[in-house]
């Protein structure tokens, strides 16, 4: 039977259902907080705000829960696997267990909504494209939320620009479990609080919290973990940070002089990409524009992969291939979650700073096999090559590798960049 979403009202009833029960188990732990950028979705219906729930308990547990899995030394899963339906509920081989971790969220603050894009109308009524990212929103890490000019009638719009909520909703989380397992889950609090956020397109910064009384994570905690975090210096609020940082990003993969060329006087377009994977695409499919064709030196891979999956590559030629969906060569997976985390900083002083974030374990990215999506099974692509002495030759074949970093892998060049002065 096909079970319908939960309501506002149903989540508000389970809540103090649970704390009606649940209040003399453990002492409960207050944490007021607050959202530091724009929040994009979170609620029941995807890229959605819930102006009634717009911090759901239920949404913070499970990203608690993926934090403390996260951080887990490596052992055998099926060891890990028990200790987590253990603590945060699930299904072991001993049947149904309940979260011994509880959390409720006290009535958030009043949510102001605002689109993440406009479209200006030119003078022949006609749609601007690409849409202008309203104020304080970062057009890059908000694509999914641009909405879509009609493809046909350019006076209207296919689909609306998605509704942010604004920053600064205030609300405070109750959080309750074994005191044997505190510092643990204090351990996962603290990383979320750090690190993590709320709704969609979280790791480029959108939704991202604090909470007060909690510590952000040092650089030498991430460290210890196997993750890496570097700071740019302070800027004057969360959201500049935060924009700041995603800048470096779009910089690195697509600023002109840095991830392109500058485009030709006579031209209306972007420059080249000086990342491989354009021309490989166009190795393979054996098509491309007069003008381009294949020469980048580096073949075979597809180092852009790393910071994450799908990607999706729109060619300006009809003559160049048609749109290539890049993704994981897994039939169980189209997708795979960026290992960096890009957000603002709390710092001394009341102000934030551009932070970058390798998660613990983001070596596995460079290593994950790749398919296109029309050409499932047949073609196996590589995101990176293992061998030492390769990474060093192929990062010196990718120009923006080349001359922002001595690092051999894409993830860690971007971290280098991310630090560097600006010319």
């Amino acid at each position: 039977m096909r079970r319908e979403p939960r309501t506002a009202t149903a989540e508000a009833l389970t809540q103090a259902w649970q704390a009606g029960k649940e209040e003399t188990a453990t002492p409960w732990r207050r944490y007021p907080g607050r959202t530091l950028t724009p929040l994009y979705g979170g609620g029941v219906k995807a890229g959605v705000v819930d102006q009634e729930l717009p911090v759901r308990a239920s949404a913070i547990r499970g990203q608690l829960r993926s934090w403390w899995r996260l951080l887990q030394p490596r052992t055998a899963s099926e060891l890990l696997f028990a200790a987590e339906s253990q603590l945060w509920g699930g299904i072991s081989s001993e049947g149904p267990t309940a979260s011994q971790v509880r959390l409720r969220v006290l009535k958030a603050g009043d949510v102001t909504l605002t689109p993440a894009f406009r479209y200006d109308r030119k003078p022949d009524g006609t749609l601007s494209t690409p849409p202008k990212a309203e104020a304080g929103m970062s057009a890059y890490a908000l694509f999914p939320a641009q909405g879509k000019r009609h493809e046909t009638n350019h006076r209207i719009l296919e689909q609306e620009p998605a509704q942010l909520a604004k920053r600064g909703i205030a609300f405070t989380l109750e959080i309750a479990c074994p005191e044997a397992h505190w510092p643990e889950v204090e351990r996962a609090l603290r990383w979320w609080a750090t690190f993590g956020g709320l709704g969609a397109r979280s790791r480029r910064g959108l939704g991202a919290v604090e909470l007060e009384d909690l510590d952000p994570v040092t650089a030498e905690e991430v460290r210890a973990a196997g993750g890496r975090l570097t700071l740019r210096p302070p800027s004057e609020s969360a959201v500049a940070a935060w924009m700041q940082a995603v800048q470096r990003l779009r910089d690195f993969r697509q600023g002109v002089e840095i991830g392109r060329n500058p485009p030709r006087a006579d031209a209306n377009r972007p420059g080249r990409s000086r990342w491989p994977e354009p021309d490989e695409i166009r190795r393979l499919t054996k098509k491309h524009a007069e003008g381009h064709k294949p020469k980048h030196p580096l073949e075979k891979y597809y180092p852009r992969a790393a910071f994450g999956l799908p990607i999706v590559f729109h060619f300006q030629s009809s003559d160049d291939p048609e749109k290539v969906i890049l993704e994981p060569n897994d039939d169980r997976h189209d997708r795979m979650a960026s290992p960096l985390v890009l957000r603002p900083y709390r710092a001394h002083g009341g102000k934030y700073q551009p932070a970058a974030l390798l998660l613990p374990g983001w070596e596995k990215a460079l290593a994950t096999d790749l398919r296109y999506k029309d050409q499932a099974g047949k073609q196996m692509l590589n995101t990176w090559p293992k061998e030492v002495a390769l990474r060093q030759a192929a990062a010196e074949q990718i120009q923006p590798m080349r001359e922002h970093s001595q690092s051999s892998d894409p993830l860690s060049a971007f971290m280098d960049f991310f630090i560097r002065e600006e010319s």
